[in-house]
């Protein structure tokens, strides 16, 4: 995965922060590529947080694109710097894997203003 990347820059890109204490980059990489099939690039940061709203949150702060996505043991958010930090885009649980491809789509189809695939 070419956006691959744990040293955030500055970079136009989708900014995606998880919980280094309790998953690694293996347990979320259907969402990466997500983001990636639809050409938007993504840069990914280990964070010593457990709160899945927090991180994505941050993550979109940090993103020049304005979109950021959190992955914690709490489950995956999707979140733009505009919206309240606890009224995400999106929010799913982390058991529910079938979905995470298609929320990184999201992230990218957000930044790219088309419409979100069905999360069903």
């Amino acid at each position: 995965m070419e956006g691959s990347n744990t040293v955030i820059d500055n970079r136009p890109s989708v900014k995606v922060f998880y919980d280094c204490d309790h998953l690694s980059e293996a347990d979320f990489v259907s969402v990466l590529l997500g983001i990636e099939e639809e050409g938007i690039p993504y840069d990914v940061q280990a964070e010593h947080c457990s709160s899945v709203l927090e991180l994505a949150h941050n993550a979109s702060l940090n993103s020049r694109l304005g979109v950021g996505v959190g992955i914690s043991k709490e489950g995956v958010v999707l979140q733009h710097e505009k919206l309240d930090k606890a009224a995400p885009l999106f929010k799913i649980k982390l058991y529910q894997t079938e979905l995470f491809r298609k929320i990184g789509a999201n992230a990218a189809r957000l930044v790219k203003k088309m419409p979100f695939k069905v999360l069903d």
